[in-house]
């Protein structure tokens, strides 16, 4: 096992395939991007899958691919049927914004992936739109509707909240009674492009406003390793509610995960800038001992608690991988 100097058994890992996206959520990247890496700087996908043999080998158990938009580079359905393939590796998970999920969704499916995580900021069109800058609410919710009839489950949809923006709640209440999804409610961190404090709305203010929605009943958490730890769901309903407080409950003592970027840094924690460079691991040939040593200094360096305000000096959250 990965056990870190807090005692934290580490099981999860977080990938990013590109720092590339189709969306630009004013969370998360400006309008114009970010300077793109260079071909060469991305690790290829047999690369990534050396990482994580070494790492399963280590005790890693679950693996989420994300982005920028994984969906968004070429052959992704390749390396999921190779990850899937991996003994050992008991969880292969997806995040996406869902606007090219239709068309995957069935392909993701039989390729091994078990697990969708969606980002759907709103479900009125024009506030999708402003968050996202890009008028594409009608394809996020086709992949969606797709997702589950590929039978995906549990699907979660990821809801950064807003204060202001999109913090009318109903229409998600509405969609946990309609169809078996787990809505995610997650506090805003001010560490993106807009890094204010006034579109925070707190965990408690997000519950309290569930609740004057309709009577929730404490539901049964789902399968995976994400931090949420409450769930409700209305009466009959056959969907979830989560909410997650990155900021105002410190998730630290929960955090069982290390992050790959897309140009193959490990990183210990999300708010730190601490990295360690996979690459000469890898290229111009692979160093299985060395690959191994760097995890071992990824969970000795993981730190035990870190202020989630503190500026990201070398990347965005785009290029982290969330």
């Amino acid at each position: 096992m990965l056990t870190d100097p807090s005692g934290r058994v580490l099981r999860y890992l977080r990938v990013s395939l590109t720092d590339r996206c189709n969306l630009r959520c004013l969370y998360c990247m400006p309008e114009e991007g970010v300077p793109s890496l260079a071909h060469d700087q991305i690790l290829r996908y047999e690369e990534i899958e050396t990482v994580l043999r070494v790492a399963v080998r280590l005790g890693l158990t679950s693996v989420r691919l994300t982005g920028g938009e994984p969906l968004a580079r070429r052959g992704v359905l390749q390396l999921v049927e190779r990850l899937h393939e991996i003994p050992g590796l008991d969880d292969l998970s997806l995040t996406t914004n869902g606007t090219l999920l239709a068309e995957a969704a069935a392909s993701l499916h039989r390729a091994g992936l078990q697990r969708l995580n969606i980002g759907l900021p709103s479900l009125d069109r024009l506030i999708y739109a402003r968050l996202t800058r890009r008028d594409a609410l009608p394809q996020a919710l086709a992949g969606l509707e797709a997702a589950l009839a590929e039978g995906f489950r549990p699907l979660k949809v990821n809801v950064v909240v807003l204060r202001g923006i999109n913090d009318e709640l109903a229409p998600f209440l509405a969609l946990t009674a309609a169809k078996p999804v787990e809505v995610r409610f997650i506090e805003y961190m001010p560490i993106g492009p807009l890094a204010s404090q006034s579109f925070f709305l707190p965990a408690i203010e997000i519950e309290r406003r569930l609740r004057a929605e309709g009577p929730l009943q404490e539901a049964e958490p789902p399968m995976g390793m994400g931090p949420a730890t409450r769930y409700w769901r209305l009466p009959g309903a056959p969907g979830r509610l989560a909410v997650l407080a990155p900021m105002s409950e410190h998730l630290c003592p929960l955090c069982n995960r290390l992050r790959l970027t897309a140009d193959g840094h490990l990183r210990p924690c999300l708010f730190s800038d601490l990295e360690i460079d996979l690459k000469p691991s890898l290229r111009p040939s692979l160093a299985e001992r060395s690959l191994e040593e760097a995890f071992h200094r990824a969970v000795a360096e993981k730190p035990s608690c870190m202020e989630p305000l503190l500026p990201q000096e070398h990347r965005r959250m785009v290029q982290i991988g969330g």
